[in-house]
């Protein structure tokens, strides 16, 4: 069973049970503080994105509790006393349904970090969650299991329990700045035909091996995008565009990568063509990436074994990169509307280690406040994020970026933009 380092804490109330006397969106205009003894569990959180979400929660709220829930004990108890007294260790294996149920009794909100989550059958710690009433987010970046996600709608409703998956930065933040894109086009009277969402990391962003993992085993699906409607599959690392990130990132090629926030938003923000690219640096990393999808047999690079195999061995070598390239992140979302109206929100931040921990963060805090209703939701939905409480998120993930821009036109963040006559610019 669980070894857990802290105290039980009293039972709580569900956050979204806690702001059922008033409306959604009344909760949703006037957050709410959590409550000063709030308990939120990483589980993941001796990795990468579970450390510095957990990091970034002690920064922006002190008085939560925060557990770090993993495996690793030294790592997690070297982790919980640099955060300080309101944080502590729980010693949990998430393929342990019985020890999910134990660790979860006494939390307010778990944060499900501890992927790959390609090629997972079970949602294990979303029905830990829902059983045991316990608000959920994770930072799924895979299509079918995002979904299979979705699937538990209806349970969570009933259970009274808001949960949100894909709530990391990409997707996750990305999804959100869409939303926020999409909603003021249409206030506009625009109706939105193309969302591009473009994504750069320099080198693996700091990554650990499990999201170097995640990047490979994305090479094994297929593409799914939309154009005019219809779903359409493309082939992975393909169809590189060369795409300006703005001041400090400047020009990237960018891949296609098949990504949840394409499905989500096509279906959720009704734009008829959605597709996703990313790319990474030096630019041999995109060839080495390129050369895995178009040699590499599709069933190696669906088998986690083999992956896992590959990335001990490529590991090294990425380290040593690492060391020289940076882990500079960007995320550029272009939207196209029918009435010539083209805008885009661009995020960009020195790195990416800090930049996922706010990002995550800020997903946390909005379910606690009462942001989410019942159910189990995608960032852009309305029911995840309230539209009134998006500009509050996206404050609190854009926490120490070097650009960030919201519904502009691109030539006035590009760095070569093209003038097409007389000063003006497209």
């Amino acid at each position: 069973m669980a070894a857990m380092v802290r105290a039980c804490m009293p039972l709580r109330t569900p956050p979204a049970a806690a702001a059922a006397s008033s409306s959604a969106a009344t909760a949703a205009a006037s957050p709410t503080k959590p409550r000063s003894n709030a308990s939120v569990l990483v589980l993941g959180g001796t990795g990468r994105v579970g450390g510095s979400t957990a990091t970034a929660l002690s920064k922006l709220r002190p008085d939560l509790n925060i557990l770090i829930g993993g495996r690793n004990r030294e790592k997690g108890e070297s982790l919980a006393s640099k955060l300080g007294v309101q944080s502590e260790f729980v010693e949990i294996d998430t393929r342990n349904a019985a020890m999910l149920k134990e660790a979860l009794q006494d939390v307010d909100l778990v944060v499900h970090t501890a992927g790959p989550f390609q090629g997972g059958a079970e949602c294990t710690v979303l029905q830990a969650a829902i059983s045991t009433k316990t608000a959920y987010i994770d930072v799924c970046d895979d299509m079918d299991y995002s979904w299979r996600a979705k699937a538990y709608h209806e349970e969570a409703k009933a259970q009274g329990i808001p949960a949100i998956t894909t709530a990391g930065i990409y997707p996750g933040v990305s999804n959100v700045m869409a939303a926020e894109l999409v909603n003021a086009a249409r206030n506009e009277d625009g109706e939105p035909e193309r969302l591009r969402f473009f994504y750069y990391t320099a080198g693996s962003g700091g990554a650990g091996p499990t999201i170097l993992a995640t990047s490979f085993l994305l090479l094994g699906e297929d593409v799914i995008a939309y154009n005019k409607g219809e779903e359409i599959k493309l082939k992975p690392y393909s169809g590189v565009l060369n795409i300006d990130f703005g001041k400090g990132v400047r020009k990237r090629d960018v891949y296609l990568l098949n990504l949840p926030e394409v499905k989500s938003a096509h279906k959720f923000l009704g734009v008829p063509t959605v597709s996703a690219r990313f790319g990474t640096s030096p630019f041999f990393w995109n060839w080495g990436m390129e050369a895995f999808a178009n040699f590499l047999p599709v069933e190696f690079l669906r088998d986690k074994d083999k992956v896992r195999e590959l990335v001990e061995l490529v590991d090294p070598l990425v380290r040593a990169i690492d060391g020289f390239a940076g882990e500079r992140v960007s995320m550029r979302v272009d939207l196209e509307c029918s009435n010539g109206r083209n805008t885009i929100g661009l995020f960009s931040h020195r790195k990416l280690s800090v930049s996922v921990g706010h990002s995550t963060a800020a997903f946390v805090l909005a379910v606690l406040e009462g942001s989410t209703q019942p159910g189990v939701w995608f960032p852009e939905e309305p029911e995840g994020i309230a539209i009134e409480s998006r500009k509050l998120l996206l404050e609190r993930a854009s926490q120490g970026t070097t650009n960030f821009v919201m519904n502009k036109p691109s030539w006035m963040i590009e760095t070569d933009p093209k003038e097409v006559i007389l000063g003006i610019y497209v």
